[in-house]
């Protein structure tokens, strides 16, 4: 009679080489894009030497994009433990906080030219 054993780490080997829908989204979509608008993003502003409030601003917010990227990167590794447990209230939060910081940006963007007009606001 044959009797198999498995190890516990038999399974870690045959999941590590085969890359979930997300893993895929996130490592050849997400992070290079992600890259490719901080470093456009980055370059004009070096290139023109605006320093603006406004400028500054943007910057920040995306920097708290930068962060959720991050996180959700992690999230992503966590919900592939075999005991991850709430992984959906933790996407919607990240959700949630990435649509704001979005949503942010693009009124910031939107409202530029009247925040300019304001004096405090200008440097």
């Amino acid at each position: 009679m044959l009797i198999l054993i498995s190890r516990p780490d038999a399974g870690l080997k045959s999941d590590s080489k085969v890359d979930t829908l997300e893993r895929v989204w996130f490592t050849r979509l997400a992070s290079p894009a992600g890259l490719l608008a901080i470093v456009s993003g980055t370059a004009i502003f070096a290139f023109t030497g605006n320093f603006s409030s406004w400028l500054l601003l943007k910057l920040t917010l995306v920097t708290g994009l930068v962060f959720c990227h991050v996180g959700s990167g992690l999230l992503i590794l966590y919900s592939h433990r075999p005991n991850a447990s709430s992984i959906t209230g933790k996407s919607i939060g990240l959700l949630g906080i990435v649509l704001a910081l979005i949503l942010t940006i693009i009124v910031l963007v939107l409202l530029k030219p009247q925040l300019e007009a304001l004096r405090w606001f200008a440097s």
